[in-house]
């Protein structure tokens, strides 16, 4: 930094030293609650974290047991979860119903719901795209059996009940004959349903949730097809919300004590300035800081030279440098710098233009240069 520029400085530390200070007392109180809240004390705040977790798994066990001796089969033979059943051989189906509660600790109460669905399915291709349609144009429910039990994680509810392939080949025949028009584009399925309401607390978590389960079997006039239902066991985590502490980057807690060490030091190296009268600068050198000021600004229409001491024309005072720039422009006129007053001019005819700045004594340009410039003056461009 220039000694100009130092100076320069110092005025204006000295002119808005109260302002300084205020700016650098804010300053100093942003750095010492960013320097406690990122390094002394960063606080917490509240996350989601998976803790325990706990499942459910179901399915569906059928057998069935042969009636009559065969070719292919003997009587009292069991036919265990198989795809295919014949229906001669085996007209009732055994099925079972398990569902089962994992988990670490706790217990729910399970309701079981089992019903057998006869609906019937529409499917038709999309003429736009490859997606099918599918539809229930209708559906019945008959309710088979109802349960309720209470249990632990890795216990297991059974629900028990018979299927008669008969009892379905025999309502399907009754509802094709009535709908006969209908079926030309709607097949009659069948399936188990099953709903299963879990309703506890699993692993210290509060539980309420439904769970469905099917089974579809599809009778023909020889036998019935039972297809694969084996859910995936389900998963469900527990989620739980903790107090974690806050852990600000090493940038925002180096640029907090950054910021609160320089605040502090410029704020007691603007009082300790103060008080040793640091920023005083001589008035003589603040109009010359002026003077130079006023100049660089109007350096293209001010000339530097000597206004004659002869009789005074008429002379009118501009109240700025500024408004004698705009006479020189409109009268065509260069402004004089009187080099041993530093008096501003314009002559105009007869008529002298004078700006005296503020910083001179105006008493002392007076006895320099009289009430008014003489009319003598060089007229410069």
């Amino acid at each position: 930094m220039t000694t100009n520029q130092l100076t320069r400085l110092k005025v204006l530390i000295d002119d808005y030293f109260f302002v300084f200070a205020a700016v650098l007392a804010i300053l100093v109180a942003a750095g010492g609650w960013t320097t406690y809240s990122t390094v002394v004390d960063p606080g917490t705040h509240v996350e989601e974290r998976t803790g325990a977790s706990w499942s459910v798994d179901g399915g569906f066990d059928h057998q069935g047991r042969v009636v009559e001796n065969s070719l292919i089969f003997q009587k009292n033979e069991t036919r265990e979860n198989r795809m295919f059943y014949i229906t001669n051989s085996t007209p009732r189906l055994n099925t079972t119903y398990w569902f089962t509660l994992g988990g670490e600790n706790g217990s729910a109460n399970v309701h079981t719901r089992v019903s057998l669905v006869d609906f019937a399915h529409y499917e038709q291709e999309a003429e736009d795209s490859e997606e099918v349609i599918q539809r229930r144009i209708w559906e019945e429910r008959r309710l088979l059996h109802v349960k309720n039990d209470t249990l632990e994680p890795g216990e297991r509810q059974n629900v028990s009940f018979k299927i008669d392939a008969d009892a379905l080949r025999t309502r399907t025949k009754r509802l094709q004959e009535r709908h006969k028009s209908l079926y030309q584009i709607s097949q009659i399925r069948t399936q188990v349903f099953v709903t299963t309401t879990v309703n506890g607390t699993v692993d210290s978590h509060p539980v309420n949730r439904q769970f469905n389960y099917t089974l579809p079997i599809n009778s023909t006039m020889d036998y019935f097809v039972v297809s694969p239902t084996r859910s995936p066991v389900e998963q469900m985590t527990v989620t739980q919300q903790t107090t974690v502490p806050n852990q600000p980057g090493t940038v925002p807690q180096v640029g907090s004590i950054a910021l609160l060490v320089l605040s502090l030091v410029s704020l007691g190296g603007l009082y300790y300035g103060k008080r040793d009268d640091r920023f005083v600068v001589e008035e003589s050198v603040r109009m010359e800081l002026q003077n130079n000021k006023i100049q660089s600004e109007f350096e293209d229409w001010i000339t530097v030279g000597t206004v004659p001491q002869d009789d005074p024309p008429t002379t009118i005072e501009v109240d700025s440098l500024e408004g004698l720039v705009d006479v020189a422009f409109d009268t065509n006129r260069r402004v004089i710098e009187d080099e041993s007053t530093g008096v501003y001019f314009v002559q105009d005819a007869d008529v002298w233009y004078r700006y005296t700045p503020h910083w001179l004594d105006d008493d002392a340009a007076d006895d320099e240069t009289g009430a008014s410039a003489p009319s003598g003056a060089d007229d410069e461009q």
